[in-house]
């Protein structure tokens, strides 16, 4: 029985241990771009399995809880909506600092704005304690990914930059896999929770979080010395 428990824990929660590699394959390459925008991705790659662990031990473990109402002692929802707003600023900051295009550079401050003000909007609308915020993470999402193609478009005219050596290539890959999909994820889940059992979405959220990490896993060690702020 114990075994069988082991081997559910794992394969329920194999994802991540792709946090845990690229965390050290950002360790190990950190000389390569430390000071660029990306200085600070350990932390947040750090950031993200803490808030997996705690949200873990939140859901499986009676003791631990965040939310002291009958019946809600495992929702895990409140670290969860903290780290989405602390990601995509991350992203949008990172995004802005490295494509100096004047225009570009508006378009990521109104859509960081725009996301800002529909976290505070989807506050009232869903407990931000209880519930996904669904309204902030899809315009976060639709904001990240336009940033994305923006950067894609820029390295395509740019011919002096190798892609398969920028390591925010391949990190904008795995954020475009993902998030791609995320806002229907969670639209999903929240709108109808047995269709989202029925489909096994919970096992297609952890395969593309694997694949989000594995692009920047493969990025940390495709990538070479790159300047401090790329001139796009």
């Amino acid at each position: 029985m114990l075994y069988s428990d082991i081997e559910d824990f794992f394969f329920n929660n194999y994802f991540m241990a792709f946090y845990v590699l690229a965390l050290a394959f950002a360790l190990v390459r950190y000389r390569r771009y430390f000071d660029t925008a990306l200085k600070h991705l350990p932390i947040l790659i750090a950031y993200t399995l803490i808030t997996e662990i705690l949200g873990l031990l939140i859901r499986e473990n009676e003791d631990i809880q965040l939310v002291y109402i009958e019946g809600y002692s495992y929702y895990n929802s409140l670290i969860f909506n903290i780290f989405d707003l602390v990601f995509f600023l991350y992203f949008f900051y990172v995004f802005w600092i490295t494509i100096t295009d004047v225009k570009f550079r508006n378009l990521t401050k109104w859509g960081a704005l725009l996301f800002i003000i529909a976290s505070v909007i989807n506050a009232f609308l869903q407990d931000f304690v209880l519930y996904p915020q669904i309204l902030a993470s899809s315009i976060g999402s639709v904001v990240l990914i336009g940033c994305v193609l923006k950067y894609y478009g820029l390295l395509r005219r740019n011919v002096q930059t190798r892609k398969r050596h920028d390591l925010l290539f391949w990190i904008s890959l795995g954020l475009l896999l993902f998030y791609a999909f995320y806002p229907f994820i969670l639209l999903i889940g929240y709108f109808d929770y047995e269709l989202y059992q029925k489909l096994h979405i919970r096992l297609l959220q952890h395969a593309l979080i694997a694949l989000m990490y594995s692009c920047f896993i493969l990025g940390f060690i495709r990538m070479k010395r790159i300047r401090p702020t790329e001139d796009l």
